[in-house]
């Protein structure tokens, strides 16, 4: 990319990637804690709650997966250009 400096450029693809994979561990650690139906039993306006979290969860899944969706599109925009893969910063140039 003309006029863009590339350690710009690489802590931005850093920074993306460290936040797509926290939002997968948001994924995971959701999935484990699932709050089962009987646990809101004792709970005043248990059922409200209940259904309130029913619905909810779904759409924060989706949500996260979006996001994620998002910062994979633009990695993906960022890292295709081959020059910057040359870059001697680059954490694919240290392996």
């Amino acid at each position: 990319m003309s006029g863009v400096e590339p350690a710009a450029v690489i802590a931005l693809v850093e920074a993306l990637t460290s936040a797509s994979e926290r939002l997968a561990g948001i994924s995971g650690r959701l999935e484990a804690a699932r709050v089962h139906d009987e646990a809101f039993g004792k709970l005043i306006d248990a059922a409200k709650v209940r259904d309130a979290y029913h619905k909810r969860l779904p759409a924060t899944e989706h949500n996260l997966g979006e996001a994620r969706a998002v910062i994979e599109h633009l990695l993906t925009e960022f890292t295709a250009d081959a020059p910057l893969a040359q870059t001697p910063s680059c954490p694919a140039d240290a392996s």
